[in-house]
C-alpha cells in the first residue's frame, strides 16, 4: 500500500494566513488561485473542521484554524530543522543563515566575523538583516539574533551571552563649546538629545544612580532615529548628546570627534546576546556562527 502525503495542503494554508490571501500564497507557490483554496478546502475535509472564514473583503482563521496554525507551524519548523540536520555532514555547514542585527553594531563589527565565516564555509549562504527594533525570533522565522539589553523571559527562546558593553553618552565637541557641557543629569533637559526609537516610543537612556542601581531617563526627543548609525553621525555633526555602546563611538572618541559627557553617571554596562529559537533544533550553522561569536567574545576581539 502506498504511503499518503498525511501533511499535504499545510504549507499552502499557512502561506495563506501569513499573506492574506489565496493570490499571494498561490504567487509563492508558483500555482493557480483555485488551486491554493482546493488544497485548503481538502485540507479541512480531512481534518473534520473549518480553518478559514471566507468574504469577498477578506479572510480570517477560525478558532479550529487558529489552533491548527500554531501546532502545524511548529512541526513543520520541526521537520525542517530534521531534514537539514541529516544532510549536514560533519565535515561541511550549509545552507541559509538568516540573521537579524543591531543596525551600526551589525554593520561595523558582526558583519567583518560573519564574512569570514561565509569565506572559510563556502557552501553557506547568508541572509542578513539590520535593525535596532526588537524582533521575535520565532514569529519571523529568523535563525539567530544579537541583541543589546536585558532579555525576556522567554521559553521558546536560548540565548548565549557575549559579554557587555559600557554605555557611553557622547557629543560633538562643536556641540558642546556651543550649548555648554552638562555637569549634571538634570542639565540634559535644557540640551539636545539624539535618541534611538522604536515602534511607538524613543528609546530611555540607562544611568547609574547615587547607590550605583541601573535607572532609565527618558530626556528631551529633540531627535529621533531607527538606525544606530544615523544617531552617531548626527552626533558627530553637532545636532546633540546621545548614548551608544561604547564599541561604535570608540574610534570617533580617539579622532576626537565625540568627547564623553557626564562619564561617572553614564558607565551602564548593557549585555549584548546571540539569541536563537528552542522551537527548533540547533542548526549545525546557528551553532558554527555561535561558537565563533563566543571565542571573539573571550578573546575581547567582539
Amino acid at each position: 500500500m502506498a504511503p499518503t502525503n498525511t501533511f499535504a495542503g499545510v504549507e499552502v494554508f499557512i502561506s495563506v494566513v501569513k499573506s492574506g490571501s489565496f493570490t499571494a500564497a498561490a504567487a509563492r507557490f508558483g500555482i493557480t488561485k483555485s488551486a491554493v483554496a482546493k488544497s485548503v478546502t481538502q485540507l479541512e475535509s480531512r481534518l473534520g473542521v473549518k480553518l478559514l472564514h471566507r468574504t469577498t473583503r477578506r479572510l480570517s482563521l477560525t478558532p479550529e484554524g487558529a489552533a491548527y496554525l500554531e501546532q502545524a507551524e511548529a512541526a513543520l519548523d520541526q521537520l525542517r530543522s530534521a531534514e537539514e540536520v541529516a544532510r549536514s555532514r560533519a565535515s561541511t555547514v550549509r545552507g541559509v543563515l538568516r540573521v537579524d542585527l543591531p543596525a551600526a553594531f551589525g554593520r561595523r563589527i558582526a558583519m567583518p566575523i560573519l564574512l569570514d565565516i561565509l569565506t572559510a564555509h563556502p557552501d553557506l549562504r547568508l541572509a542578513a538583516s539590520f535593525s535596532d527594533r526588537i524582533i521575535d525570533p520565532v514569529e519571523e522565522g529568523v535563525d539567530l539574533c544579537l541583541r543589546f539589553g536585558e532579555l525576556p523571559d522567554r521559553t521558546d527562546i536560548a540565548a548565549r551571552p557575549l559579554g557587555s558593553q559600557r554605555l557611553l553618552l557622547c557629543a560633538a565637541p562643536s556641540y558642546l563649546e556651543a550649548s555648554g557641557t552638562p555637569v549634571s543629569q538634570s542639565d540634559l533637559h535644557h540640551h539636545a538629545c539624539i535618541l534611538g526609537s522604536r515602534p511607538g516610543r524613543p528609546v530611555s537612556w540607562r544611568f547609574l544612580d547615587e547607590e550605583g542601581r541601573v535607572q532609565s531617563f527618558d530626556p528631551p526627543a529633540t531627535h529621533q532615529a531607527s538606525d544606530g548609525e544615523v544617531v552617531i553621525e548626527m552626533a558627530v555633526a553637532g545636532f546633540g548628546l546621545c548614548q551608544m555602546p561604547q564599541s561604535l563611538v570608540q574610534a570617533y572618541i580617539d579622532r576626537r570627534e565625540l568627547a564623553v559627557v557626564l562619564p561617572d553617571q553614564y558607565q551602564v554596562q548593557s549585555p549584548l546576546n546571540a539569541v536563537w529559537p528552542t522551537t527548533r533544533t540547533m542548526l549545525p550553522r546557528v551553532r558554527l556562527v555561535v561558537d565563533e561569536l563566543v571565542r571573539r567574545a573571550d578573546a575581547g576581539t567582539l
